[in-house]
């Protein structure tokens, strides 16, 4: 298979796209990233640390989505530097609960998973839908899991759940703002396998 996007994709077709890819430095979302470029769009990202190597620091913003105030500072910063969106593409997510099934998690692992792969991406569509909506146009693209209906039960039962409210919450805000000019998708993603050879999910980030 040939790894080199330069060699199977070309062209402009996102040219004068406003976009932010949360969760953009590793994995699927960094591969996002990359490719939207390819396309000639303006991207922004998000991570909780700033990689070493990272190419455009003036369209990187360092915060914790999985706060309101994380949150916040984001849709400050990219409202700053961009005046909106045309693209929101919610990557960020994850689990980090331990295994040993439903009477191993505590309220704070519930909450953190689903202020990762929930709320996160809720609170970041209320803040940038009302200029889309005014524009009448835009996409917002949630990153679910297949775990939305296949639940790994004695690993990732708050992933899972939270995923499929994700992906539940997507068909509804699609429902509600489509007629409006604004595109909500949710795409269900895989494993994969990372440098090392381990599985990971790709949302993560």
């Amino acid at each position: 298979m040939n790894e080199n996007p330069k060699a199977t994709f070309d062209g402009n077709e996102f040219s004068g796209k406003r976009i932010l890819v949360t969760g953009g430095t590793k994995g699927i979302g960094e591969a996002i990233v990359d490719r939207l470029v390819l396309g000639g769009a303006t991207v922004m990202t998000t991570a909780r640390s700033s990689p070493d190597d990272l190419r455009s620091p003036e369209l990187f913003i360092q915060s914790d989505l999985t706060t309101p105030d994380g949150a916040a500072k984001v849709v400050k910063q990219v409202f700053a530097r961009l005046g909106g969106l045309d693209i929101l593409i919610n990557n960020v997510g994850g689990s980090s609960t331990p295994g040993g099934g439903a009477l191993a998690l505590t309220d704070d692992d519930w909450q953190q998973t689903f202020s990762t792969n929930l709320f996160a991406a809720v609170r970041l569509d209320r803040a940038f839908l009302p200029k889309m909506l005014e524009q009448k146009s835009g996409v917002i693209i949630h990153i679910s899991s297949i775990q939305r209906t296949l639940p790994l039960y004695e690993a990732t039962l708050a992933y899972a759940a939270a995923k499929a409210a994700l992906t539940n919450y997507s068909k509804g805000l699609s429902n509600e703002v489509a007629p409006k000019g604004v595109r909500v998708i949710s795409v269900c993603s895989r494993w994969r396998r990372d440098d090392r050879g381990c599985r990971t999910h790709p949302a993560a980030g």
